[in-house]
Formats: structure tokens, C-alpha cells, sequence
């Protein structure tokens, strides 16, 4: 599977591909999804098969205008409209009641009577949806379960012998510049619920709506949103989380300062300076690093639990999971 450039004449290229039911993997601000059209099955059942994701857990369905949104939607509640009039475009998907007179695949949205949008904030992402003229899914670029792709490199290692070399591509817009995805919020219920923390923090939600949130949910049999399996963002290494130093046989993910002797062992660091946001667009690409660095443990230096560290911590939680 060859990568493209993500200049005007290939951007032209995967929307007409899209379009005839193929397959584009395109950057966004969080990490490069893996679109298709929203209303067509079968590319959506590819995007599954692609993925090895499992058929119950819904997809965000993108779009490049809010007209868009009040038609996909049955209904979209006062809280949610303040949420996106500031933050869309941006790393925000909001679940909402589904509009059945839509043709948003029943797939997609996993036989379930809600429906995740979101606006991506990134040029090319803005530009493929707008040439499409159509609502795509975009889930991670990546096989499922393991790390979100936060480069066209590691879309094309998850998923080059998956792609079809003619129906299919992946566009180049270099690196993401959040490195984790969408903050993911369920305004089904009468009081807004955050399911997955991510690019926008959950400090500036809350300065606009009041929502709740829980680290620790999980849903593997019937979930709202993606990012509620129990396991997910793996890397092959093994994870021990909150470690004050390695231990022989691991390897070294650090934030802030490093202790003495830490060059003793493989190490890397998310952030020397200790920034949340330099770190979670390091995550992804460092765990992968250390994969193919081939180590087997990984001890990983306790990551502030706030703003954006709460989505990095989230991340992290599940890579470690079983």
C-alpha cells in the first residue's frame, strides 16, 4: 500500500475513491482516522473487517459542516449546541439521538438508536469531507485494540497488506498535532456524560456544561461510544503503570526529570519539560518505538491526573488492561 502526498491532486484522488466505496486513511488533529462513506454498508463492513474491530462498537461519523449535524441528529440538546458552537471544529464527538429519516448506515452506528459527530479541526480532513459531500466514519487508522496512529508510517504498518492497492490509500499530512483522540461526550441522558476523555479536557467542558465522568468505565458488550473496552491501546509490551523506576527486563517512559541511573535501561521521555500536551502527542509514537525496539515490559512514570493527562491516563489504563 503506497502512501500519498497530501497535496490538492490526491486529496481530489481519495474523495473520488471514497466515493466509489473505497477506503482512505487521512490525517485529522487527533490521529489519522480511516474513512469511508457513512452511508454505504459495504465500505462500512471493510472498515471493520480492515480493523478486526469488533462489529458492536459504534463508529464517529465526520463532517465538515453543523447542518450536517442537525440532520443526522433527532435531536441535539442546548448543552451540546454551547459544546460545539465553541470547540467544532475540534477534537469533540457528541452522542446523540439518532434521526431514523437519515442514511447513516445501521452499521456504523453498531444497530444502536444514537449516533457520535464530530467536526475535525485539520485542513486536509476538512477539505476530503467537503469534496466527499457526505458524512464518512473515521476510526482510528489502525488494527483494533492496538495503538492509535498518529502518523501515515504507522497507518501503513497496522493496515498495508489490508488495503486494497487500487480501491484504497493513505494520505501523508504528516504528524497529528494532539496525538490522542476526541473527547467523546453522551448527551442522551438528561445529565451529560463523558465517555472517553481525550483532545479537548474536561476542565474546559466544565466551564461551559455541567458532565460526569468515570476513568474506569468500561462496556464491552453493548457500548455508546468507541474507547470502552476494557482493553484497548495496547502495545505488545506490557505496561506497569505509576512507577517510580524500571526494574531489570523493562524499559524505561518517562515524564519530567529522570531518575538517576535511568540510563542504565532502554528509556524515552514523554516530556522532559513535563508538559501534558507534549506528552500526549508523544504516547502513541513512543509506545510504538519501544515495540519495535522489541522490548516486553514497559514501567511507565506516573502521569498527572489533569487537563489532558486525565485522556493520557485513560490510554494507558486500558494498554495495560488483559
Amino acid at each position: 500500500m503506497r502512501i500519498f502526498k497530501a497535496n490538492n491532486d490526491n486529496i481530489k484522488l481519495a474523495a473520488t475513491l471514497i466515493n466509489n466505496g473505497g477506503i482512505v486513511a487521512f490525517p485529522t488533529e487527533t490521529v489519522y482516522g480511516l474513512g469511508a462513506l457513512a452511508s454505504n454498508k459495504n465500505a462500512v463492513k471493510r472498515i471493520y473487517e480492515v480493523k478486526g474491530r469488533p462489529e458492536n462498537n459504534p463508529l464517529i461519523v465526520h463532517i465538515y459542516k453543523i447542518e450536517q449535524a442537525l440532520s443526522i441528529a433527532k435531536i441535539i440538546p442546548p448543552d451540546a449546541i454551547k459544546l460545539i458552537k465553541k470547540y467544532w471544529p475540534g477534537p469533540l464527538t457528541i452522542i446523540v439521538p439518532y434521526n431514523p429519516s437519515s442514511n447513516i448506515s445501521f452499521m456504523a452506528r453498531a444497530n444502536l438508536d444514537t449516533v457520535a459527530l464530530r467536526i475535525p479541526n485539520n485542513p486536509i480532513a476538512l477539505k476530503l469531507l467537503k469534496l466527499v459531500n457526505a458524512p464518512l466514519i473515521a476510526p482510528s487508522a489502525n488494527t483494533s485494540q492496538h495503538l492509535s496512529p498518529t502518523s501515515a508510517d504507522h497507518v501503513k504498518y497496522d493496515l498495508f497488506n489490508k488495503l486494497d492497492n487500487e480501491k484504497d490509500m493513505i494520505l501523508d499530512g504528516g504528524d497529528t498535532n494532539i496525538g490522542l483522540e476526541s473527547t467523546v461526550i453522551d448527551f442522551t441522558k438528561t445529565n451529560p456524560e463523558i465517555l472517553r476523555p481525550g483532545g479537548l479536557s474536561i476542565k474546559l467542558i466544565n466551564e461551559l456544561i455541567k458532565t460526569s465522568y468515570n476513568l474506569a468505565k468500561i462496556n464491552n458488550q453493548r457500548p455508546l461510544s468507541p474507547g470502552l473496552f476494557k482493553k484497548h491501546y495496547s502495545p505488545k509490551a506490557t505496561l506497569r503503570l505509576n512507577a517510580d523506576f524500571p526494574i531489570e527486563g523493562e524499559a524505561w517512559l518517562g515524564f519530567g526529570k529522570n531518575p538517576k541511573g535511568i540510563n542504565n535501561f532502554i528509556n524515552i521521555n514523554l516530556s522532559e519539560e513535563e508538559s501534558l500536551e507534549e506528552a500526549a502527542k508523544n504516547l502513541f509514537s513512543m509506545l510504538r518505538h519501544l515495540d519495535k525496539m522489541q522490548v516486553k515490559k514497559i514501567a511507565v512514570k506516573t502521569i498527572p491526573n489533569k487537563d489532558i493527562g486525565i485522556a493520557i491516563n485513560d490510554r494507558l489504563y486500558r494498554g495495560a488492561s488483559n
